[in-house]
């Protein structure tokens, strides 16, 4: 016995829309769907040759045929697969918040995004079905980088409105050249730097390391303009030791006169309490902001060049310190490692 063949009942009203769509429609699926409609209409072939002619599966033929049965000629031509809807997470009050969960660094695990879509809006998806929407939203696993309890976002916000003004207002001596400085202190010592390093699949990266406790400091400091760099190691920090940094910076160009961006650390100098080198000025960072002071990359590359690697003693720390700064004696290197921080456009312009 032969399968049935189907026969797909138009009014002349549909006969004379699917005439007209033969007529004006050129994209090709769109036109293999019509096409299935024609020859189900004749009644003259089963769902296999329909599918056979048309070159598809029988699926195929049977979500046309639902579909324009229960959409119109209109759910027919619809792009997308066939009966899909609308996906609750596509709803602009849930893409919203999801935004701002993502900006905010809310969640660590997809579970979580699950939990709070069910919880929120009453949307139950399994924490592997989130992985699709998550990468369309743009989001990726991140390291977030912490911030103090204390810090100020207001005042981290203004310093960089502020500060072309403040460096206007130094009492500065015309007709002198001006170099302004960011600048830090990174601690470096014998205990053992340990991050990632590329390896072999299937192979343990096995590295010696020591928990040594003892350090020394980096004072270092980046001039924007020429892109010079400038530093001295110190067994310790205190405002003598600051203070022998800033008259290192005086004595490196003397016609000049010499701004030093940095925070407010309690061995800092600070204007108008301490007394400072000759053309010398200090401007301080908004507290808890390191993020906001352009070198604080530096010690971050330089780690790079000292992990995984075992030190016997600080002179032997120093020396690889050293190589790993030489660099950044090229003026290109500093002006690649500062880019275009928030306070580099202002502290430019007011320096010319």
């Amino acid at each position: 016995m032969g399968r049935p063949r189907l026969h797909l009942s138009l009014s002349l009203a549909d006969e004379r829309r699917l005439k007209e769509l033969w007529k004006t429609v050129r994209d090709k699926p769109l036109r293999d769907r019509l096409l299935v409609i024609r020859l189900a209409a004749t009644g003259d072939h089963t769902m296999e040759e329909i599918a056979e002619v048309v070159g598809c599966g029988r699926m195929t033929v049977y979500r046309c045929l639902n579909r324009l049965e229960q959409g119109g000629w209109q759910e027919l031509l619809r792009r997308g697969k066939p009966g899909a809807s609308k996906s609750p997470l596509q709803e602009p009050q849930v893409q919203e918040q999801l935004q701002a969960k993502l900006r905010a660094g809310d969640f660590r695990t997809a579970g979580q995004v699950s939990r709070w879509l069910k919880e929120g809006f009453g949307i139950q998806r399994q924490p592997s079905s989130l992985y699709y929407w998550l990468k369309k939203c743009g989001a990726t696993l991140r390291v977030p980088r912490p911030v103090h309890l204390k810090k100020d976002p207001q005042a981290a916000a203004a310093f960089p409105a502020e500060l072309e003004a403040k460096l206007r207002a130094l009492p500065l001596q015309p007709g002198r050249p001006v170099r302004v400085w960011v600048q830090d202190e990174g601690r470096f010592g014998l205990h053992t730097i340990v991050r990632r390093c590329w390896g072999l699949r299937g192979v343990r990266v096995v590295k010696t390391n020591q928990k040594k406790y003892q350090w020394g400091y980096l004072y270092g400091a980046l001039e924007i303009g020429t892109g010079r760099t400038e530093a001295l190691f110190m067994p310790n920090v205190g405002l003598e030791v600051s203070e022998t940094f800033l008259r290192h910076l005086a004595q490196s160009e003397p016609e000049a006169e010499h701004v030093v961006i940095w925070d407010g650390a309690g061995f800092h100098q600070k204007a108008g309490t301490h007394a400072l080198p000759d053309r010398v000025h200090v401007v301080q960072l908004p507290a808890y902001s390191p993020e906001l002071n352009p070198i604080e990359k530096l010690w971050d590359v330089l780690k790079d060049g000292l992990c995984n690697r075992l030190f016997h003693s600080m002179e032997e720390l120093w020396q690889a310190l050293c190589v790993e700064l030489q660099p950044f004696y090229q003026p290109e290197r500093v002006h690649q490692l500062l880019g275009s921080g928030p306070i580099l456009a202002p502290a430019n312009a007011s320096s010319r």
